[in-house]
């Protein structure tokens, strides 16, 4: 087990006073401070963050953010009034936000642990980007070399601290990593197998149909997954976090849309750049469609969801150079060369072949139906009729406050966390 370093950030709180840079009284105890906020709107009231200087003088810290990756421990973190008086109850945390409740002029001292993203990042397992890609650092490349060696080091267990359980029964408890988020340090996972049952994504090819009334959708948050025990057993589910997702309609197979690189998916499926709409003939206009059907650029509140399509193209690469949709042999071979795309490297346990993918066409004039995107076993992407039952591999982030216990991310020493 690792020994976890602590990050001390001092705050300090004036009531009813607002502050415009001018130096206020400074601590008594002197403690070093890194990466801290210089001033945040809590209840109304404005804090002043101090840090330490080379010349061992408190100085207003000017930025204005929690340090990245780390979380805060309200366990160990303590508010005190003037005469030095623990106070109890006025101390919370949320979302990357602290809270303080209190009518004195109080001391907060916050202590920051290491997130799970960050201890998993510092192991520095094979395939993981140096960079950001996509507000994540991302697993990339292939899974295994020509003499059958783990590239990528990203297996997690989830479900079970017990490795044991975890290698022997990984229809259950075992999951692939697929970044780390760079701010937060939550860690997004795709169950390394698909559930047992393939889902419609609905029952009518010829109605338009959004995301939450989905079959499927469904499926995952309701008994088929996030409440059975048998693969979220007690306690578990506590450390999923919680998440906005977002979906919509993408660009049909029609449209330079469906060969986008990594980046430019990304924006597109984080809503930084507008989707393009079709309507079901030329009879349609624009205007008619979104009246009908709304406008599909929309998000969503759940714990569980399925990957994007940015997801697996951040797998194969920084830019994920190839083409979706699979016309030739060489396209397919850039494909599937991600850890993701496992069927060249793994044919005890090949990926199931059609996973539905959150990317949505919308109405596709290829066919004539509304269809959804999904990922092939062999490693390209296509849409799909959502009347079809396809596989689902269900798809979160484990929370970051989660604590490593050990492994290194291999299929045999997964990363396991902390009961």
């Amino acid at each position: 087990m690792r020994i976890i370093n602590k990050k001390i950030l001092l705050i300090m709180l004036l009531v009813g006073v607002i502050l415009t840079g001018v130096i206020v009284e400074k601590p008594n105890k002197k403690v070093k401070l890194d990466n801290v906020i210089l001033k945040q709107e809590v209840n109304n009231k404005t804090f002043a963050m101090y840090k330490e200087d080379d010349e061992n003088n408190y100085v207003l810290v000017k930025d204005n953010k929690f340090p990245d990756m780390y979380v805060l421990n309200l366990t160990e973190s303590k508010c005190i009034d003037n005469n030095g008086n623990e106070l109890d109850g006025v101390l919370s945390y949320e979302n990357d936000k602290v809270t303080i409740t209190s009518g004195n002029t109080t001391y907060c001292y916050l202590y920051f642990d290491k997130s799970l993203g960050l201890q998993i990042k510092e192991d520095n397992p094979k395939g993981l980007s140096e960079g950001i890609k996509g507000a994540m650092y991302r697993f990339q490349g292939q899974a295994k070399d020509e003499n059958n060696n783990e590239l990528v080091n990203n297996y997690i267990c989830f479900g079970t601290n017990d490795q044991a359980q975890c290698t022997s029964d990984t229809d259950k408890y075992m999951y692939r990593i697929i970044g780390i988020e760079a701010e937060t340090g939550r860690v997004k996972v795709i169950k390394k197998e698909a559930l047992e049952q393939k889902y419609q994504w609905y029952t009518d090819n010829d109605k338009d149909i959004k995301l939450p009334e989905s079959i499927f959708f469904k499926a995952i948050n309701d008994t088929d997954f996030l409440n059975n025990q048998e693969y979220i057993p007690n306690g578990w589910k506590d450390k999923i976090s919680d998440n906005i997702w977002m979906y919509g309609d993408m660009l049909d197979d029609d449209s330079v849309g469906a060969k986008q690189l990594g980046e430019e998916l990304y924006k597109v499926e984080t809503g930084q750049k507008e989707t393009k709409w079709y309507v079901k003939s030329t009879e349609d206009t624009e205007t008619e469609y979104k009246e009908q059907h709304g406008n599909w650029t929309n998000t969503i509140d759940s714990k569980i969801s399925l990957m994007y399509l940015h997801d697996y193209s951040y797998s194969v690469g920084d830019e994920a150079k190839c083409n979706f949709y699979y016309h030739s042999e060489t396209e397919f071979s850039k494909c599937k060369t991600g850890w993701i795309h496992l069927s060249q490297n793994d044919t005890t346990n090949p990926p199931s072949v059609h996973e539905w993918m959150m990317s949505r066409v919308g109405w596709s004039t290829n066919g004539s139906f509304f269809r959804g995107y999904t990922i092939h076993g062999d490693g390209y992407a296509h849409d799909w009729y959502l009347a079809d039952s396809e596989s689902v591999r269900p798809v979160f982030f484990i929370d970051a406050s989660q604590t490593l216990k050990g492994g290194i991310g291999t299929i045999t020493d997964p990363f396991i966390i902390q009961e």
